[in-house]
């Protein structure tokens, strides 16, 4: 989003210049003219480098005021409760014996590059791309990045499943599930090696919370 408006900002100010300039060619000789460029330079940099930041930051906070309303009406509706009594679709998955799905949604998924170690087939394939800058804050990285991706937690693991596309990451392998304004950044450790997943989710939140009971599920069959 940021790329985006800095682009439109450029095109309107570099147009704004040239129609400036063109208007009367003679004026570039003279020193007042000088000064109102150098002064139209000046207000350009301060809209270029501010305005992007301002407008990503209050989207930002709009997003995460909205994630903590949905948040507290889905608590009030009966929150984890509704999980453990309504299992979740699970078409696209294959489930093992004693497997449950407990959360499915569908989303935008961004796989770091070098991810193949971890059964990410197609991963190759996928066009590259830049998680949001208001989904997910700081994230510079290019990623593949996967469109209309399901996502499942089970009992066992975080699945994601779509056209050529097959992730599993069991829960002694999640390092580290960080929730940001626009969905959860997942990190996997197998080995030697590590890997980020993000994927974008209606509310983050609430995904947590799910994700948080379904590792303790696990933790509680294998005890």
């Amino acid at each position: 989003m940021t790329y985006a408006l800095r682009k439109l900002i450029a095109f309107v100010f570099l147009g704004g210049l040239f129609w400036f300039i063109y208007q009367d060619l003679g004026n570039l000789e003279k020193p007042w003219f000088m000064h109102a460029l150098g002064l139209l330079v000046v207000v350009f940099a301060f809209f270029w480098l501010l305005i992007p930041m301002v407008v990503v930051w209050m989207r930002i906070r709009r997003r995460v005021a909205q994630n903590r309303e949905r948040y507290a009406a889905w608590l009030a509706e009966g929150g984890l409760a509704t999980v453990r009594g309504r299992p979740a679709r699970n078409e696209r998955l294959a489930l093992g014996p004693g497997e449950t799905a407990l959360f499915h949604e569908k989303g935008t998924l961004y796989i770091e590059r070098g991810t193949e170690e971890f059964g990410s087939a197609g991963v190759a394939d996928r066009p590259l791309g830049r998680p949001s800058d208001v989904a997910f804050p700081g994230s510079r990285r290019d990623c593949r990045v996967a469109q209309r991706t399901h996502c499942y937690f089970t009992n066992r693991r975080v699945a994601f499943a779509g056209k050529n596309l097959d992730i599993s990451i069991p829960f002694a392998e999640l390092a580290s599930a960080s929730a940001a304004p626009g969905g959860i950044v997942f990190k996997s450790v197998r080995g030697a090696s590590a890997a980020r997943f993000a994927f974008t989710f209606s509310n983050p939140l609430v995904a947590a919370d799910v994700l948080g009971f379904a590792k303790s599920d696990s933790r509680q069959a294998s005890a």
